[in-house]
């Protein structure tokens, strides 16, 4: 109920001077209560997609929750509004290499999810690169990623290496990778004849292992 007074329809212009306001904002306050407004209107069908390039201004903050709503709104008006999602794709890459993995998986997560072809082949370098990443979260984020990604385009997937990259996830030191990598791999062999989960007694340990992660 405390987000309640942020479904309201807000007005573009007001919308806007509170996003680019010069005013101090300690801990980025009024622009989050800001972005709360312009996503709580889009979830109503209000068409916020006017105030991209100053939502995509946001995208530079490094605070996670500022990230999550405006990754949100990238991914409701891409399809849409393609370019919206290309004058984000720097800014995708720093992501990537953020010291917090939660923001490089936020940050994979979303380019999966916007189905604009030039973002799906900026995909290819970041998503290979998280797939090793030093942190369980992120990598278990990136197998699901390379699932998504195939259901958009399976030969990109194919030729990129990622099926055998995402095999050799079966073997992870971490139970929720493996989990994540089965889940992925299962879901993408339903949909090709020649993607397996081939077992042998190591693959075959680390799925025991990851028994009490799945459900």
């Amino acid at each position: 109920m405390s987000d309640a007074k942020f479904f309201q329809r807000g007005k573009i212009q007001e919308l806007r001077l509170e996003l680019n306001s010069d005013k101090k904002d300690r801990n980025y306050t009024r622009k989050k209560a800001t972005l709360k407004k312009i996503v709580a209107n889009m979830t109503m069908g209000n068409d916020m997609s006017s105030l991209y390039p100053d939502v995509i201004a946001c995208m530079s903050i490094p605070v996670l929750e500022v990230k999550k709503m405006v990754y949100l709104f990238l991914i409701n008006y891409a399809k849409g509004k393609p370019e919206m999602a290309l004058d984000a794709i720097n800014t995708f890459r720093r992501d990537v290499e953020d010291p917090n993995p939660l923001i490089r998986a936020l940050a994979i997560r979303t380019m999966g999810y916007i189905h604009v072809d030039k973002v799906t082949s900026c995909l290819i370098q970041p998503l290979r690169h998280c797939m090793r990443d030093q942190d369980p979260y992120v990598r278990k984020t990136a197998a699901i990623c390379v699932a998504k990604l195939f259901m958009q385009d399976r030969h990109l997937v194919e030729n990129a290496g990622f099926i055998d990259l995402t095999r050799e996830m079966l073997v992870d030191s971490n139970p929720s990778v493996v989990a994540n990598a089965v889940a992925a791999l299962t879901e993408m062999s339903e949909r090709s004849d020649h993607i397996q989960l081939k077992l042998n007694m190591s693959i075959a340990s680390k799925l025991v292992t990851a028994l009490n992660e799945c459900s």
